[in-house]
Parts: structure tokens; C-alpha cells; sequence
């Protein structure tokens, strides 16, 4: 399947923040989050996945409108979402610890 950005799947690099809470958005177990995630290591995983996706930096996550940090549209359909996001939580704590 080809990249649609209409039904992509959007990553916020706020589910991988360790001190999120579930309620703040955080989406996973703080043992594959890390401190201050960015669109960089996020799309670095997406391409090990070997994923289309597409950067967007003019977007805000909904529960904190004024934190301008943008998402990651990744391509749907080799993946879903709940398969993704841990395997991305995987790759931002090997590249966090180095």
C-alpha cells in the first residue's frame, strides 16, 4: 500500500513521553517511553520499519493545543496502530540510551 496521507496513521511524539501520564496521552508502559521525544528519532524509526510517512511540524497534539511539536504520519496498512506504536517505543529507548 502506498502513502494516502488522508488515512495514515498520526504519531505524536507525546505517547512516548516518559513523564506524560495515561490521562496526559502518554500510550505506552514508561518502559518504552523516554524523556523529551522528538519527530527526528520518531521518523528515524519509521524508516527501520521500512514505513512511508511524512513529518508534519505545523500540527499540535489536541490535549495541548499551544505545544507546537508536530506529528508523524505513517503509512497504513503494513501495520496498525497498536502493533506500531510499541515498535517504536523499542527503537527510541536503544537510541535514547546512546
Amino acid at each position: 500500500m502506498t502513502y494516502d496521507a488522508d488515512v495514515a496513521i498520526t504519531v505524536w511524539p507525546e505517547y512516548f513521553d516518559i513523564e506524560r501520564t495515561r490521562a496526559e496521552g502518554r500510550r505506552l508502559p514508561k518502559t518504552l517511553c523516554v524523556r523529551n521525544p522528538n519527530l527526528d528519532i520518531l521518523a528515524k524509526g519509521a524508516m527501520i520499519l521500512d514505513l512511508e510517512y511524512e513529518i508534519r511540524e505545523d500540527m499540535s497534539y489536541p490535549k495541548a493545543p499551544r505545544s507546537n511539536h508536530g506529528c508523524l504520519k505513517v503509512e497504513k496498512g503494513k501495520i496498525s496502530k497498536t502493533e506500531l506504536l510499541p515498535k517504536l517505543g523499542e527503537i527510541l529507548v536503544k537510541n535514547q540510551a546512546k
